[in-house]
């Protein structure tokens, strides 16, 4: 009688396991979007390629967002960049290490690209920043010790099991992403264009894709108390970010009020007009806390979710961090208009960049 018991409790866990793993082919094989951070202008390059090197010198980030905490290691996603503008040439260079963890591992993408943004000047302070982004991606499933139905008897393998039979499926290829950004003191607006290149990432004869994603983005900073010499700026800055990958749409929408050295962030995560099929496109409110600390920016944003998730979910939580260095020590430059800024501060100047240039 034991013995049967423990049989009916290992079959039923192998059931629930075999699932959650169906479960997650079926999100990640037909509707797989990619990962997106609340805090989008802390992870910049992640958001666009133009974003690489938009500093007076070296920047280093590190992001971590978890996701639905209500259910335990249900989606973690990490982020490290590093980037820097080399003044003589205008242009900067970036590296962006990405990793997004499904499950506790049952499906995990990596990330690895190499980013470059070109800037130069259209009109008085008014600048163009192209960028490209070339991308190492690996996608690997781990089915562990999970027993389909199907394995006890009736039918073949749902999922083929890796020729060194440890049950594990990997995918490797090359992608790559561009975009163009124009910016000034007041202002930004751009948009990115990711998975640019196709490649059949199915775990099954069906073929599947990694859809092609588009990424509109914007913003617009009001200084309602200006620079001074004894006393920093304040002001309001309103930003937007609408992306459109396969099926899927969403827009962000916030505002952030800055007055040294805090950063205050509210944004709304839907599209309430654009509901469909009895499904309403309401997904949350993010608020962002950042201090600034010197050359160091820590943020913390927590996801308030509003769709019929929220009683399971938890929201998410999100921290980042922020470390510039080699930066220029002018003083009374004014702060550019794209959040997460540094302190005002300015550069030699190029042959095609003023010399106060504003930076974030």
């Amino acid at each position: 009688m034991i013995k049967n018991k423990q049989t009916l409790g290992r079959i039923h866990q192998y059931l629930i396991r075999s699932i959650y793993i169906l479960l997650l082919l079926i999100s990640s094989n037909a509707f797989a979007q990619d990962v997106s951070f609340s805090q989008m202008y802390a992870t910049p390059m992640y958001l666009s390629p133009s974003f690489t090197g938009l500093t007076q010198g070296t920047r280093m980030s590190l992001t971590y967002r978890d996701q639905w905490p209500g259910i335990a290691k249900a989606y973690r996603s990490y982020a490290l960049t590093a980037d820097h503008f080399f003044d003589d040439y205008s242009s900067g260079i970036g590296l962006m290490v990405l990793r997004d963890d499904s499950g506790d591992g049952l499906l995990v993408r990596q990330d690895i690209s190499a980013l470059y943004a070109y800037e130069f000047e259209v009109a008085r302070d008014i600048f163009i920043r192209p960028g490209i982004e070339f991308i190492y991606k690996e996608r690997n499933l781990g089915l562990m010790k999970a027993i389909f139905p199907s394995d006890q008897g009736n039918g073949g393998t749902v999922l083929p099991s890796a020729p060194n039979g440890n049950e594990e499926y990997q995918h490797k290829h090359f992608d790559a992403a561009a975009s163009a950004m124009v910016y000034n003191d007041d202002f930004w607006f751009g948009f990115a264009m990711h998975n640019l290149v196709k490649s059949n990432i199915g775990v099954t004869d069906l073929q599947s894709y990694n859809p092609f994603k588009t990424s509109v983005y914007g913003g617009y900073k009001y200084r309602y108390k200006a620079n001074m010499r004894n006393s920093d700026e304040q002001s309001i800055t309103l930003a937007f970010n609408y992306r459109l990958q396969q099926n899927f749409n969403q827009l962000d929408i916030g505002t952030y009020w800055y007055i040294n050295p805090m950063e205050i962030g509210l944004w709304y995560r839907g599209i309430p007009f654009a509901s469909g099929d009895e499904l309403v496109n309401n997904d949350g409110l993010i608020f962002i806390l950042g201090v600034n600390v010197g050359t160091l920016r820590l943020a913390y944003s927590y996801d308030w979710t509003l769709s019929e998730l929220s009683g399971y979910s938890n929201g998410a939580n999100e921290l980042s961090i922020i470390f510039r260095f080699n930066q220029s020590t002018k003083k009374n430059k004014i702060r550019g208009a794209i959040p997460c800024s540094a302190p005002g501060s300015g550069g030699t100047g190029s042959k095609y960049r003023r010399r106060t240039r504003s930076f974030f």
